[in-house]
């Protein structure tokens, strides 16, 4: 019988084997080429949904529109999809040349969140500060 190597522990498993005997992980069918170290949530997909989505060709992530029609539910569940094919979706968008190229590209969308939501942030004290004003000047 021929053996194959275990995706995760490198062990010689039989080549028809779907769970390695040494370390219990499942072994994938064939089709998914993802490296084990990206087998993880992606938050650049969860926080910047469908820019993360159209930027890496995966339109799919255009449907966060549409669910936007369920208020809370649907849009905060489609990110949740959205961050765990993520890493799946980006590694296959282009040839990476490596791993670590590829999470400097998907921390850049992290960062780009938070100077996002800190830019919002300011923008929103600033007017809630100069709408007080404006509501505690008698006329």
């Amino acid at each position: 019988m021929e053996n194959k190597i275990c995706n995760y522990c490198k062990a010689q498993i039989p080549s028809d084997a779907i769970k390695c005997q040494y370390c219990g992980e499942w072994q994938n069918s064939g089709n998914d080429n993802l490296p084990y170290e990206l087998k993880r949530f992606n938050w650049g997909a969860f926080l910047l949904n469908w820019i993360w989505g159209v930027t890496n060709k995966k339109y799919i992530t255009l449907l966060y529109f549409p669910a936007c029609i369920i208020p809370v539910i649907g849009p905060l569940a489609i990110s949740i999809w959205f961050g765990i094919a993520g890493n799946k979706w980006a590694w296959e968008a282009k040839p990476w040349q490596n791993i670590e190229e590829f999470n400097e590209a998907q921390k850049f969308w992290v960062r780009l969140w938070f100077i996002l939501a800190g830019i919002s942030l300011i923008i929103a004290i600033k007017i809630f500060v100069i709408l007080a004003i404006i509501g505690s000047i008698e006329l």
